[in-house]
C-alpha cells in the first residue's frame, strides 16, 4: 500500500496532545485543524448506480435537465445518518458529467456531495461508463442511458486523465475537499461494464491497469492523502480477474498504486471472502466491501443474521462495507427504505422493516445533542464578517472536539438545505496555539512544544468568519462534532441580514 502522507502532517497527528484526546485508549489523535472523520465501518450505497438520471426531478422527464430533487436527497441522507450510516459511496458516470468534451455538469453530483457531507458522512466516488465520444473503436452518438459504448474503454487514456483531473481538483483538498476515497470502475471483471472488443476475456485485466494507473497519477497530483479504490468486483468472475490483475507484470503491474481493494458480497459471504484472499496471494491490502447485500433475506431478518455477517467482516479485517442499497430490492435484498419503481415515481423515502434492525447494528455511538444558538439576532442587520456565538451541547459517547458551522443563502421550494453553502467551516472547540516544528541536521523532530487545542472553561462557543458576507438574507446553522467523527443534531435554523457596512444595525419594532 503507498504511504502517500507527507512527514509535518505525521508529526502534528503523532505529537498533537491536548485537552481534547480521543475517548478510548488506542484511537488515533485529534487534530483540531481538522474535522475527524468517522471512524464506523458502516457505510451505504445511498442513491444507488443511475441516481444522476433516474433520481427524481422537479422535471419528470428527461431526467438529465430537470432541477435534482434536493429535498429528497437531504430526507435520504439525514435518514441514513440517523440509522448510523457513516460513510456514502455514490456512483459518478464519466458519460454523465462529461458529456462532450470538455463540457462538464456538476450540478447534481456537487449538491449529493455536499448534503452527504453536511451529515459528516465520508463520501467515496465510484467513476465508471464512458461518453461516448471517447469510446474505444466507436464513432457513435448516444447517451448514458442507452447501453451499448459505455462499457467499452476509452480510446484516448489522456480523455480519462483530463476527466481524473478535473474531478479529483473539484473534490480533493485543492478544490472542495469534500471526498479522499476513489473508486476506479464498477465490476470491470463483468462484460456489461467493462469490455474489450478484440479479446474481452483476456485483455480486461491489463486495459483495467491503465485506468488504475492514469487514476493514480491523479490521485498523487491533486489528493496526496486520497485513497485508491480498485475493484469493486462481483463475486462471480471477481476472483478470477482479481488474480488476473495480481500476475501482471512490469509496466502493467498496479499492485503500488492500490491503497484499498474492493469487491462485492451478495450470499455466501464467507466462501466468497476466501476466494478474494486466495486470488490475493501474498498481497496485501486494505479490503473493503463497497456493495453488501443477501438476496436470500427479506425485509424481516433477524439482527442476530445481521450481526453474525458484520462479526465475519471484522474477523477477516474488512474495513468498512457498504450496503447495498439502500431500499429494499426483490433482486438484491432489504434496504433501509421500501421498495419503489425504477423511476423513482416518489415525494418521501419510508423507512421500512429493515430500518430497525440496520440501525441496532449500526448506530453504536450516541451523537451530540443541537448547540443552542445565541447570536447574531434576527432582528438587528449585521457587519459583513458577524460573530456567531452558541451555547456548548451535551456531548454523546465521545467528547465533542469542534463545530460545523454553515452559512447559505439558497432556497429549495422555500427552504433551506444548505446544498451550496456560503460558509462551511470547521471550528475546534478551544483556543489553537500553533509552535514551531524544529528542523535537525540529518532529520527532523518535533519542537518541545506542540499545537495544541484547549477546552475554554465557559460553554460559550464563537466564531468569525475571516471573509465578507455579501449584503443580503442568509440562513445558517451549527453542529457539535466528537471525536469519533460523528456530527451531532444541528441547531434550530437562523436568518442571518448582511448589510453593506461594518455596524450593526436595528431595525424598527413591529407594532
Amino acid at each position: 500500500m503507498r504511504l502517500q502522507t507527507s512527514f509535518i502532517l505525521a508529526l502534528l497527528l503523532l505529537f498533537l496532545l491536548g485537552a481534547v484526546p480521543a475517548s478510548a485508549d488506542g484511537d488515533p489523535p485529534f487534530d483540531p485543524l481538522h474535522q475527524p472523520s468517522p471512524q464506523s465501518p458502516y457505510g451505504m450505497d445511498l442513491m444507488g448506480p443511475g441516481w444522476q438520471w433516474t433520481f427524481p426531478r422537479e422535471q419528470a422527464w428527461p431526467r438529465l435537465d430537470g432541477e435534482i430533487r434536493v429535498d429528497l436527497i437531504d430526507e435520504l441522507v439525514r435518514q441514513s445518518w440517523a440509522a448510523g450510516v457513516r460513510s456514502a459511496r455514490i456512483s459518478t458516470w464519466w458519460c454523465m458529467v462529461e458529456p462532450e468534451k470538455d463540457v462538464y455538469r456538476w450540478r447534481s453530483l456537487d449538491k449529493a456531495i455536499q448534503i452527504a457531507r453536511n451529515y459528516g458522512m465520508d463520501v467515496m466516488l465510484q467513476i465508471f461508463y464512458t461518453p461516448d465520444w471517447a469510446a474505444l473503436g466507436h464513432d457513435v452518438e448516444g447517451n448514458c442511458i442507452d447501453p451499448g459504448y459505455r462499457n467499452l474503454p476509452p480510446q484516448d487514456m489522456n480523455d480519462w486523465s483530463d476527466f481524473m483531473a478535473e474531478l479529483t481538483a473539484r473534490y480533493g483538498p485543492t478544490g472542495k475537499d469534500q471526498v479522499h476515497a476513489w473508486e476506479i470502475w464498477n465490476e470491470p471483471d463483468l462484460l456489461e461494464f467493462w469490455y474489450i472488443p478484440e479479446d474481452p476475456w483476456h485483455a480486461g485485466a491489463p486495459m483495467y491497469a491503465k485506468l488504475v494507473q492514469r487514476a493514480r497519477a491523479q490521485v498523487d497530483a491533486n489528493d496526496p492523502n486520497g485513497k485508491l479504490v480498485v475493484g469493486s468486483l462481483s463475486d462471480i468472475y471477481g476472483p478470477r480477474f482479481l488474480g488476473d490483475l495480481m500476475a501482471l507484470e512490469g509496466e502493467d503491474d498496479i499492485r503500488d498504486d492500490i491503497d484499498v481493494l474492493s469487491f462485492h458480497l451478495f450470499a455466501e459471504a464467507a466462501l466468497k471472502i476466501y476466494s478474494f484472499k486466495e486470488a490475493l496471494g501474498d498481497n496485501h491490502f486494505e479490503l473493503w466491501a463497497t456493495e453488501l447485500n443477501s438476496p436470500l433475506w427479506d425485509e424481516y431478518v433477524p439482527l442476530v443474521r445481521l450481526t453474525e455477517l458484520y462479526d465475519l467482516l471484522d474477523r477477516e479485517e474488512i474495513t468498512r462495507s457498504f450496503w447495498f442499497k439502500s431500499w429494499t430490492s426483490q433482486r438484491w435484498g432489504p434496504g433501509l427504505f421500501t421498495d419503489f419503481s425504477p423511476g423513482w415515481a416518489r415525494e418521501s423515502f419510508d423507512p421500512g422493516p429493515f430500518y430497525a434492525t440496520f440501525q441496532s447494528q449500526a448506530l453504536f455511538e450516541q451523537p451530540p445533542q443541537a448547540p443552542h444558538v445565541l447570536s447574531p439576532p434576527q432582528a438587528i442587520i449585521q457587519p459583513q464578517t458577524p460573530q456567531f456565538l452558541w451555547l456548548r451541547p451535551a456531548a454523546g459517547s465521545a467528547p465533542i472536539v469542534g463545530y460545523k458551522l454553515q452559512v447559505d443563502n439558497s432556497l429549495f421550494r422555500g427552504h433551506p438545505y444548505f446544498q451550496s453553502p456560503e460558509l462551511d467551516v470547521w471550528v475546534p472547540v478551544g483556543e489553537l496555539t500553533f509552535l514551531p516544528l524544529q528542523m535537525a541536521a540529518g532529520g527532523s523532530s518535533a519542537a518541545q512544544t506542540t499545537p495544541v487545542a484547549t477546552i475554554p472553561a465557559q460553554p460559550v462557543m464563537r466564531y468569525r468568519p475571516d471573509k465578507n458576507l455579501a449584503p443580503g438574507l442568509y440562513y445558517w446553522r451549527v453542529a457539535a462534532v466528537d471525536a469519533h467523527g460523528n456530527v451531532g443534531t444541528y441547531s434550530s435554523i437562523r436568518t442571518l441580514i448582511i448589510g453593506s457596512g461594518n455596524e450593526r444595525i436595528f431595525l424598527p419594532a413591529m407594532r
